[in-house]
């Protein structure tokens, strides 16, 4: 029943990487709290949650390997196969093997829901991922009533942070609200008188989530939505905001729509003073270079390191990142992409060892029991910011550092210092 609706090849590993990897989880995380709300009780198979994981254990993802996304899907999971190959070469987890099994759903929630079916089903995965609010709609039903964990999916929909609703569900990307929140805390430094926004909205379940996020955000500050547009088409759109005369423009969108609307915006002669990306649309080299000078000073919050910028050039997790991508055959180790699947392998890879050094070693609820106690500091985070899950508080990510872009230099640049509102959700 519908719960709810919502409108590898091996290299030998060198020990920085061993020493960085998996060593910085709060010792204090106690695996066995979680167990207060997760349960086998309503699972269709319950001994297979808790049978032993042995010889290897599989990654599944319905993902769109199709259509415009197609690039930088492939590069997150390019980036999570290469750190998925180092830990295999250092013996796996306890002698367990990892690996990855891909299913195209072009980007259709239909074809994900279907998809899962088959990776639960026939390729027996253990743990799931997926791209998309609308596909974690589609596949969250199904995948916690077989209690497979869907662990960092990419989505960003405050309904899947329901600890109680969705037990067996993590999302990765930073909740809309959190991630909105943040925004309007520094909107609001530099606009106290505040100042009228227009909203550009993708349609998508995604979009929405921002939008919403948004709105929700700037209820009792002195912003003023004066204009909402689709981005059905980012030309119109354009046309549309610009009319509104507002000084700020939000882009709610997924990261097919952060070029696009600074592009169309460009053509339509339009330069707000203030323009907000998602932090979803993070990768400079693609999707602002390309606009040129229309995308200068556009500003996002980030939480991975950027191995292209000047700013982490000496950085050791970043120099030790490149190498060991381009070893285990990332063919885009600088895009943000490839290290957003690295971020979350590692992970994933946190989770699975404090799983297998569980009293009932690795299972689907070890596994599921680990993700609801994490607080890690993956390495190409940027430093001060953490993962922080507990078995009341699913938010995941509750730091940002903020960043503009650069058109002259091509590079995002430091704009402020990490903004942490963790304190905000114990």
């Amino acid at each position: 029943m519908k719960r709810l609706t919502l409108a590898v090849s091996a290299v030998a590993v060198p020990a920085l990487l061993l020493s960085a990897c998996g060593s910085n989880s709060d010792d204090s995380s106690d695996s066995s709290s979680a167990a207060s709300v997760i349960s086998v009780d309503n699972c269709s198979d319950p001994s297979a949650a808790t049978a032993k994981i042995t010889d290897t254990l599989k990654v599944g993802w319905s993902a769109p390997t199709s259509g415009p996304l197609a690039d930088a899907v492939g590069n997150v999971i390019e980036g999570m196969k290469a750190r998925f190959a180092i830990e295999n070469a250092a013996g796996g987890i306890n002698g367990v093997k990892l690996e990855v099994v891909v299913k195209d759903d072009a980007f259709n929630p239909e074809r994900a829901k279907a998809n899962v079916g088959e990776l639960i089903q026939s390729d027996k995965v253990d743990v799931l991922d997926t791209f998309g609010s609308g596909q974690l709609d589609a596949i969250a039903d199904d995948q916690n009533d077989a209690c497979v964990p869907a662990l960092f999916t990419q989505a960003s929909v405050p309904a899947y942070r329901d600890i109680k609703e969705f037990p067996w569900t993590t999302e990765y990307l930073p909740s809309a609200d959190v991630e909105m929140a943040t925004v309007v805390k520094g909107l609001e430094a530099k606009y106290p008188d505040g100042a009228d926004v227009a909203l550009a909205v993708n349609q998508t379940e995604s979009g929405q989530g921002y939008a919403n996020g948004f709105k929700n955000a700037v209820k009792g500050t002195k912003f003023k939505i004066v204009a909402e547009a689709p981005l059905t088409d980012p030309n119109t759109a354009a046309s549309s905001l610009k009319a509104s005369g507002a000084k700020i423009l939000v882009d709610a969108g997924v990261t097919t729509d952060c070029l696009a609307i600074t592009q169309a915006i460009g053509r339509v002669g339009w330069k707000p003073e203030t323009v907000i990306q998602p932090s979803n649309c993070a990768d400079g080299g693609t999707l602002y270079a390309p606009a040129g000078a229309a995308a200068d000073g556009q500003q996002i919050m980030r939480w991975l390191k950027d191995p292209a910028s000047a700013e982490f050039k000496d950085d050791p997790a970043v120099q030790e990142y490149m190498q060991q991508t381009v070893a285990n055959g990332a063919d885009a180790p600088t895009n943000t992409y490839t290290v957003n699947g690295w971020a979350i392998a590692d992970l994933m890879i946190d989770d699975f060892k404090r799983a297998a050094a569980s009293e009932d070693g690795l299972t689907h609820l070890s596994i599921m029991e680990a993700a609801r106690t994490q607080n890690y500091q993956p390495p190409m985070f940027i430093d001060g910011i953490k993962f922080q899950m507990s078995p009341t508080q699913a938010f995941g990510i509750l730091a940002f550092k903020p960043y503009t872009w650069n058109a002259a230099k091509k590079t995002f640049e430091p704009s402020g210092d990490v903004v942490d509102i963790s304190s905000q959700y114990k």
